[in-house]
């Protein structure tokens, strides 16, 4: 890190929050910026339903890093609790891939399997009745499911909270409803980042503010390459089932979307894949598309209520290349994080240290 100043990591969300993180704990100094608040509505990071998976059949480099990600998680999580008082709600559900059609089970067998088997993640085939002595809850009509037992979950507001508090006992400094409006360059240089309200001097600069991340890619020059990432609206439901209703014990995968549990006993359905800008409605095709999930996946909770909606806007990468992390363009102390779409909460822990290696040479 250049003397001129600390690394200003732009963006609260879970990549910018992990990055802040690694970074303070060796010794670095951090000024976070964020434009809302952290953990909250519409990022990503606010609305995620957080089920972290490994990576099968995924381009390498992003497979390795899911996986460098999920060693990480559980040990992280443990030390956060303790040293912040934020539980980042830490569990190891597991997820079921539904088969309810013989091309569907004989593609999860053929095809999926090996792949979970080829990262490690020691996937096992549940016969029908298997599956249904798992999770009551699931359609009668299953044939079959894959199970892996290595699929983890966190809250995904509390893990971005806690990351956010252990970066700030590490000295970050965190300033929220701060959005960026500029920046001052000196010749290949960002030397500035500049507020509504100041300038804060910098040795480093990292752009992580998600979907948000091309508008602020702009505004660094014409000589800057537009960062290829762009909102997609995920809207999402929750459901508090009753006592007497069967309970959920893994993450449930099938009909285009997933169920996951989480452990105060609530159900995250989701979610749609919309490509809408920055609208934030929950929208009647939205809510049909959540309804038929419930349906096709846990018919067992059907006349479950509904605690809440909402959305979120997942930053999707849009470019031929690999999402980034580390240098882009001319610019010799500018770095960038964004553009993993579903997948950010799944590699937030492993961004935050190769991006903290990148920042102190290591």
């Amino acid at each position: 890190m250049s003397a001129s100043g600390p690394v200003v990591v732009i963006g609260g969300g879970v990549i910018g929050a992990a990055i802040a993180q690694s970074l303070a704990a060796r010794g670095t100094g951090v000024v976070l910026l964020e434009r809302g608040h952290v953990g909250a509505l519409p990022s990503a990071s606010g609305a995620s339903a957080a089920l972290l998976e490994p990576l099968a059949g995924a381009e390498p480099t992003l497979a390795a890093m899911a996986q460098r990600s999920l060693d990480r998680l559980p040990g992280l999580c443990d030390s956060l609790r303790a040293s912040t008082g934020i539980d980042p709600r830490w569990s190891r559900p597991g997820t079921l891939f539904i088969a309810r059609r013989d091309r569907e089970a004989a593609w999860l067998r053929d095809v999926r399997a090996p792949l979970f088997a080829a990262a490690g993640a020691s996937p096992s085939w549940l016969n029908a009745d298997q599956a249904l002595e798992c999770e009551p809850a699931i359609s009668p009509n299953v044939i079959g499911a894959l199970r892996i037992a290595a699929t983890q979950s966190v809250d995904a507001p509390s893990f971005t909270r806690a990351l956010v508090a252990g970066a700030v006992l590490h000295g970050a400094v965190v300033m929220t409803g701060t959005p960026v409006n500029g920046f001052r360059r000196i010749g290949r240089r960002v030397v500035a980042v500049q507020t509504d309200t100041d300038e804060i001097a910098c040795g480093q600069v990292v752009l992580a503010a998600g979907a948000w991340t091309a508008t602020l890619a702009r505004q660094l020059g014409a000589d800057v390459p537009s960062v290829a990432v762009a909102p997609q609206r995920g809207q999402i439901m929750a459901l508090a089932p009753r006592g007497t209703a069967p309970r959920v014990r893994h993450v449930l995968h099938g009909a285009g979307g997933y169920a996951v549990p989480k452990p105060d006993g609530t159900i995250i359905v989701g979610a749609t894949h919309d490509d809408v800008g920055f609208d934030d409605s929950i929208t009647p095709d939205g809510l049909r598309f959540l309804g038929n999930l419930v349906h096709e996946l846990i018919p067992g909770l059907a006349a479950e209520t509904i605690q809440r909606t909402w959305c979120g806007f997942r930053p999707v990468w849009r470019g031929q290349d690999l999402p980034p992390w580390g240098s882009v363009g001319p610019l010799e102390n500018l770095l960038v994080a964004t553009g993993y779409g579903a997948i950010g909460l799944t590699i937030a822990a492993g961004i935050g240290e190769a991006v903290a290696d990148q920042v102190t040479r290591r």
